[in-house]
């Protein structure tokens, strides 16, 4: 009898086992070194958590860190993290021993040929029941460690997603920290060129008093103080509006320690950030794998991969083997007697016989996740490699045009003192002084957006390998 049984379980097992649909897995896109063509021959060592700090700048450091703890996005991200872990442990909740207290108590109406109401007679029945009742799920086929297996890559998945919200974050940040930098010293260069310009206006209106100066030039200048009038207030707004920006990353609850962090700050943007970032030979395949987006993929796929192994156990029979311990009676009052007290211990077997259908179904459907999200990754991978080359190329591009900048606003500097020399001696006159200074200062603030345009394209660079390259 018993080999009988175990021969049909086998069978039903093995029959099961050849209704499983075949599953066409898409392959997972290789990655490769990306070779950016400088010939630079230090060694450079990539890192990726708190890159800010890179910088070596202690304002910025106190600002992400007062940033980061605050975040709301950064907040739902830990909450999320803490209900991974709770999910984790409510799948292995699932496998293994149960123990369950149980007790009931029912009065009936009995009678020869069943169970009647009142008034049709019979015997009343005061039944009750009181014990324990326990059960193992015996996890041949891994339905149970799949499961739990699945939730822990998922839950990685949700961790690394966090790093992903921190990387952009901290970008955001130190972004908006770079653009008050620039704003202070546009502001100092904006209120130089209106004193120069406000000389040059003296000058000239002295020179109309006495006949040499022409209308049409006095008026263009004072337009050219109206206009830079209108700058330096769109400067003060952009600078209110920047640390709106940063209490809002703050979530509005560090508005004064924002505030004080910034006016307190004597370094100037060169000071800061010139220098900082390297931009290697080659970025090795394992950076762009382990960007947290690209990463978060991976974990997908994992965790799909372990649901894909619990939907194939539902082909096969599941094991349980129950028991229990108690007290029955009939009659309240015997209850607690020795002869009250049963027990039993047995093996049940559920076979999946007619639900083959949904079964088949489901396990497609997990499949088809599957491919969808190596898709999914492959994409990823594809973007991060297009994004990682257009910065590399555009940060090139603009570090070169920054060094002929600052060539060129050496030379102006120079060709300025050389005229303020020849002022002193009297062989140009104050006006025409005042005139290449304030074109000189002109010139200068297009310089320093030339810089602030190439410490914003670092950190976009930055962003795209998920940190910094540093010696």
């Amino acid at each position: 009898m018993i080999k009988s049984l175990i021969f049909i379980i086998l069978m039903i097992s093995f029959t099961g086992c050849t209704l499983i649909p075949k599953i066409e897995t898409r392959n997972i896109l290789k990655t490769d070194n990306i070779q950016t063509g400088i010939s630079e021959d230090e060694k450079l060592v990539f890192k990726g958590d708190e890159w800010w700090k890179v910088y070596n700048d202690k304002t910025l450091d106190a600002l992400i860190k007062l940033i980061l703890s605050e975040n709301s996005d950064l907040k739902i991200a830990w909450l999320n993290m803490e209900k991974s872990t709770e999910a984790i442990n409510l799948v292995k909740s699932q496998e293994g021993f149960h123990l369950d207290f149980t007790g009931n108590f029912k009065r009936e109406r009995i009678t020869k040929n069943g169970i009647e109401p009142p008034p049709l007679g019979g015997k009343i029945y005061n039944m009750s029941s009181l014990g324990l009742q326990s059960s193992y799920n015996v996890d041949i086929f891994n339905k149970f460690k799949s499961l739990s297996e699945e939730q822990r890559y998922k839950s990685e998945a949700i961790k690394i997603n966090s790093k992903w919200i921190e990387l952009n974050i901290a970008e955001r940040t130190t972004k908006l920290y770079i653009y008050w930098k620039y704003l202070q010293e546009e502001e100092g260069n904006l209120r130089e060129q209106r004193e120069i310009l406000t000389r040059i206006k003296n000058l000239y209106s002295e020179s109309i008093n006495i006949g040499t100066g022409i209308e049409e030039n006095y008026l263009t200048i004072k337009n050219n103080l109206r206009v830079l009038d209108s700058i330096i207030a769109e400067n003060k707004m952009n600078q209110d509006i920047t640390i709106n920006n940063l209490n809002l990353l703050s979530g509005n609850k560090k508005i004064e320690e924002i505030k004080n962090l910034l006016t307190t700050d004597e370094k100037n943007m060169e000071e800061s950030f010139e220098g900082k970032i390297k931009i290697p030979q080659s970025i090795n395949s394992d950076v762009v794998v382990e960007r947290p987006d690209i990463k978060y993929y991976l974990m997908l796929i994992e965790a799909q991969k372990e649901h894909l192994k619990s939907a194939k156990a539902d082909f096969y029979p599941q094991f349980t083997i129950n028991g229990g311990i108690g007290l029955q009676s009939l009659n309240l009052n015997t209850l607690l007697e020795k002869n009250s007290l049963l027990g039993f211990i047995g093996p049940s077997l559920y076979l999946p016989i007619f639900h083959q259908g949904s079964i088949r179904s489901n396990y497609k459907i997990a499949g088809i996740d599957l491919n969808i999200f190596i898709e999914e990754y492959n994409k990823a991978v594809i973007n991060a490699y297009n994004e990682i080359g257009n910065e590399i190329y555009t940060v090139k591009t603009l570090e070169n045009s920054l060094l002929n900048s600052d060539i060129n606003i050496l030379n102006e500097e120079k060709i300025l003192n050389e005229n303020k020399k020849r002022l002193n001696i009297g062989t140009i006159s104050e006006y025409n002084y005042l005139l290449d200074r304030y074109n000189f200062m002109n010139k200068d603030l297009l310089n320093k957006q030339e810089h602030f345009k190439f410490y914003i394209q670092q950190l976009d660079f930055i962003k795209a390998v998920g940190g910094v390259y540093k010696k």
